[in-house]
């Protein structure tokens, strides 16, 4: 996330919200943005004009001459007034558009690590207008200072898709030492999406080596983007066993949003009914529920589901069984039960209607297997006919 430093804090907190003056021409404390900006131009001191930098952040990127001012300050000779002028511009968004060229400068050519770092972020707040300065971001993944690195691989994810050219540099980064550098390579080869499928083996590889949970739960989000290849489905299954929680979920929401596409990762799934935390049991129960009669094996376990000491596990449990309507008929003694004994009425209307759904199934089965029967019959009686 972009963060003002502390030096910023206190000078926004020192200045108050701007005022208009008889000829409605905003201030801050006093000053118009000419004022503020002849201060950023000639004042001696590195404070004052950090201080000019904040007022024209309050004054905003549309009144004239704000910009192409903090973009010069850009070059200031204090690190300080630099990476001050970098933040404003993050802050101001896409509305600072006309500051990408010079922000990209900075990047690739200041000696001051934090103030390219900052430059980084402020480019990843331009969205996808800072496409403009890929070729400069993807330089920078290699930067020898980690925060830098880290910066421009969020930068990249916020420029998804269009960051697309960039799919390899990434890929490198996810072995980077900074597990901060290794998090935004995943989240951006994620939001990079379809074409960035080449890289689901080495994302795959991550998110059941990487020592940091962090990281690995950026993997899963990535692979749940990227889509339902075998290395994203076994991996995702094998992470559902993870020590983290926060990995689990993940694993579990991906497997749920790829839908039949991860029905090998069935058994996986299984045991995470089992899981300690609610929300991979809930996310593995949906996730089930997506296999239609693939998912046969399963009943039994679903059907334990109903007796589940968390109220939204047992709903759940409860509308999945009826989502799977005739694959789920192993599942009725245990809905019916329920229906009679479980004191919640809307867990008890879910049940009844599950059963009402797997029996109207059943009854659609049986009708459809009697007409076939029938079918076969007569056209074996019309061949016996025609042969006499």
């Amino acid at each position: 996330m972009f963060r003002p430093t502390v030096v910023c804090l206190l000078l926004a907190l020192a200045i108050p919200q701007p005022t208009s003056s008889s000829d409605d021409e905003p201030r801050v404390r006093g000053k118009t943005a000419a004022e503020w900006l002849e201060i950023l131009r000639k004042d001696s001191k590195a404070e004052r004009r950090q201080a000019a930098l904040i007022a024209l952040g309050i004054l905003g990127a549309k009144i004239p001459g704000v910009v192409p001012g903090m973009s010069a300050a850009l070059k200031d000779g204090d690190p300080g007034v630099r990476r001050t002028a970098a933040q404003c511009l993050g802050e101001m968004g896409p509305d600072a558009k006309d500051a990408i060229n010079a922000l990209a400068e900075v990047l690739t050519g200041d000696k001051t690590a934090l103030v390219r770092e900052t430059a980084a972020k402020a480019l990843g707040r331009m969205g996808p207008l800072g496409k403009a300065a890929l070729v400069e971001l993807s330089s920078a993944l290699k930067d020898a200072h980690a925060g830098t690195r880290a910066a421009a691989a969020e930068a990249l994810g916020h420029i998804a898709p269009d960051a697309a050219p960039a799919q390899s540099a990434l890929v490198s980064v996810l072995r980077d030492a900074d597990r901060y550098a290794r998090r935004y390579a995943a989240f951006a080869l994620g939001r990079i999406g379809p074409k960035a499928q080449a890289a689901v083996p080495d994302l795959a590889q991550v998110l059941t080596e990487d020592t940091q949970p962090e990281v690995r739960r950026a993997a899963a989000e990535a692979l749940a983007q990227l889509g339902a290849h075998g290395a994203a489905v076994s991996s995702l299954a094998e992470a559902l066993k993870d020590k983290d929680v926060e990995v689990r979920r993940s694993a579990a929401n991906a497997l749920s949003n790829m839908e039949r596409d991860a029905k090998s990762a069935l058994p996986s799934l299984q045991q995470a009914l089992k899981d300690s935390d609610k929300f991979v049991r809930l996310l593995a129960i949906h996730a089930i529920g997506s296999f239609g009669k693939d998912a046969e094996p399963v009943v039994p376990a679903l059907s334990q589901c109903l007796g589940d000491e968390v109220l939204e596990v047992r709903l759940a449990a409860v509308e999945t069984l009826g989502r799977l309507g005739s694959v789920a008929k192993a599942a009725l003694p245990a809905l019916n039960e329920l229906r009679k004994n479980e004191g919640r009425t809307s867990i008890r209307a879910a049940a009844a209607e599950a059963i009402e759904r797997i029996n109207e199934q059943l009854r659609i089965r049986e009708t459809s297997s009697l007409f076939t029967n029938f079918r076969t019959q007569a056209k074996g009686k019309c061949r016996t006919t025609k042969q006499l």
